[in-house]
């Protein structure tokens, strides 16, 4: 039990050493790298893009986008990443631009030709509900 503490203990300290020794930059490399935290920033970031778009179209409730986004915190907090580090890497404007290019030609796939206007993005959302896709799931039509 001792010797299992202490090496619990322990890999606490190196996973911390290991993030503390990168830079913000490498610290954005591998949370963007991470397929399952990026997957669901992306869901996050074109649940906004329609919801921000189609006035129709409502997120999911908010303790529904606070345990999403808990799981996605304690993802990164699992690889041993502070929350400064976390904050740093979501807050970046730079990361934030890189996601809204992505959701744009994720859109421009789907076949939205605008993917700024209000009708095609609340048509697209509807065929989302309609085909209850993942995205669908979580959205709702007011």
């Amino acid at each position: 039990m001792k010797t299992t503490c202490l090496a619990l203990a322990l890999a606490g300290l190196l996973t911390g050493a290991a993030s503390a020794a990168q830079t913000q930059s490498e610290i954005n490399d591998a949370l963007r790298a991470h397929t399952g935290i990026y997957n669901g920033l992306f869901t996050a970031a074109i649940i906004k893009h329609v919801t921000d778009t189609c006035p129709e179209i409502e997120p999911p409730g908010r303790a529904r986008r606070v345990s999403f986004f808990l799981g996605l915190y304690n993802q990164a907090r699992g690889l041993g990443y502070s929350r400064s580090e976390i904050q740093a890497f979501v807050e970046d404007k730079g990361e934030q631009d890189r996601m809204r290019e992505v959701v744009r030609q994720h859109l421009l796939r789907a076949g939205v030709s605008d993917p700024f206007s209000e009708r095609e993005i609340c048509a697209y959302a509807r065929n989302e509900i309609a085909q209850r896709t993942a995205l669908g799931r979580q959205l709702r039509e007011r």
